[in-house]
């Protein structure tokens, strides 16, 4: 008898066991996503929550304001006294020098004041012209010291008038000078180390007689 195969029975078969295998995997799915659910860490009842910052009354708030305005005045007193220390040192420091440059200028003037007094000892001597000779050494010397100091004359006669050196006292005819320039110094002008300390006290040219007439 031949063997015959029924191929609706076969079919049937081949999707039954489709939908059984479809229906396995769906259920393995489910199984491990179960199993995943399970090994995620469970919060812990036992753990105690960090409890919430109670909230200050008006009255611990104002304690507070009043403890940092406090703590501010006493930093602002400290940093007062400081300065003021500072204040001090520096005022302090500023009278030693000021004291220091007095010292280091009057010590070498005294010297020339001991050869005025020698020449003054000896002013009774008959020779004059010895006198005259001690008396310009001791003018050279003064020269000297102030120009160490920085202190230098201001040239005038022969030059231009300039108001920032020179202090016009008379305007006068010459017929050596022109118009403008200085004919006479009356009094000697000085500056220190370019600072003009006193004004040279001049008698300026204006031109010979009869010029601005012409």
């Amino acid at each position: 008898m031949p063997f015959r195969i029924n191929c609706e029975d076969f079919m049937g078969d081949s999707k039954e066991k489709k939908e059984k295998d479809v229906v396995n995997e769906d259920t393995k799915a489910e199984k491990e996503e179960i199993a995943g659910e399970d090994t995620e860490e469970k919060p812990d009842d036992n753990l105690e929550t960090e409890p919430e910052p109670e909230e200050k009354t008006p009255e611990q708030i104002i304690e507070d304001l009043k403890a940092e305005i406090k703590e501010q005045e006493d930093r602002y007193l400290r940093l007062f006294a400081e300065f003021d220390n500072y204040k001090k040192r520096n005022a302090r420091l500023y009278e030693s020098l000021v004291q220091s440059a007095r010292e280091n200028f009057v010590l070498p003037l005294l010297e020339v004041v001991d050869n005025f007094e020698r020449a003054l000892e000896s002013s009774d001597n008959p020779d004059p012209k010895r006198f005259q000779e001690g008396t310009r050494l001791i003018y050279q010397q003064l020269k000297e010291l102030l120009k160490k100091e920085g202190v230098e004359p201001i040239e005038a006669v022969g030059r231009e008038f300039n108001p920032n050196l020179h202090e016009a006292m008379i305007q006068v005819e010459s017929d050596e000078y022109p118009e403008g320039i200085i004919v006479e110094e009356m009094t000697r002008g000085y500056k220190l180390k370019e600072k003009v300390i006193r004004f040279s006290r001049v008698a300026v040219s204006k031109g010979q007689a009869g010029q601005g007439n012409t």
